[in-house]
C-alpha cells in the first residue's frame, strides 16, 4: 500500500530488494538468531526512541515553548506507557520490556511536564504567529 501511494514511483527491483530484506531478516530472527540473545531485538528499539523524542525534548528546551505540541497525545502516551509498566509487572516481569517501557515513560513525563513549564511561552509565541 506505501507503494501505491508513493509520491514518486517504486520500482519493482526496490519491492523485490525491500521484500527479500524482510524475509531474509524474519528467517533470522526466526531461525537463527539463539533465543537468549532475542532480547537485543526489543533493546535496539531504546536508541530510535531517545533520539526521536529527546530530540524533542532538547528542542522545546531551546527554544522555551512547545510549538503545536498536543497535551491530548502527550497525556495519552504518558498513561500508555504507565499502563505497560504496570501490565508489564504484573504479567510477565521481563526487565528488558520493562525498561523499555520505563524509558518511554520517562520520556512522555518530561514532554508532560515541558508543555506546562513553557505554556505561557508557548500562548505568547502563538499570539505572535497570528500577527506575523
Amino acid at each position: 500500500m506505501a507503494w501505491d501511494l508513493s509520491a514518486t514511483p517504486v520500482s519493482i527491483q526496490e519491492k523485490v530488494v525491500s521484500s527479500g530484506g524482510f524475509v531474509a531478516f524474519s528467517i533470522f530472527v526466526m531461525y537463527l538468531l539463539p533465543e537468549n540473545l532475542r532480547y537485543l531485538l526489543m533493546s535496539g528499539t531504546w536508541p530510535v526512541m531517545i533520539y526521536a523524542r529527546g530530540s524533542q525534548i532538547l528542542e522545546t528546551f531551546q527554544v522555551k515553548h512547545t510549538g503545536n505540541l498536543s497535551i491530548v497525545t502527550t497525556s495519552m502516551n504518558l498513561v500508555g506507557s504507565l499502563i505497560r509498566v504496570g501490565t508489564t509487572v504484573q504479567e510477565t516481569g521481563d526487565a528488558v520490556i520493562l525498561a523499555g517501557y520505563i524509558l518511554s515513560f520517562l520520556l512522555s513525563f518530561a514532554m508532560f511536564v515541558q508543555y506546562f513549564l513553557y505554556l505561557k511561552n508557548t500562548q505568547e509565541f502563538a499570539e505572535k504567529s497570528k500577527k506575523d
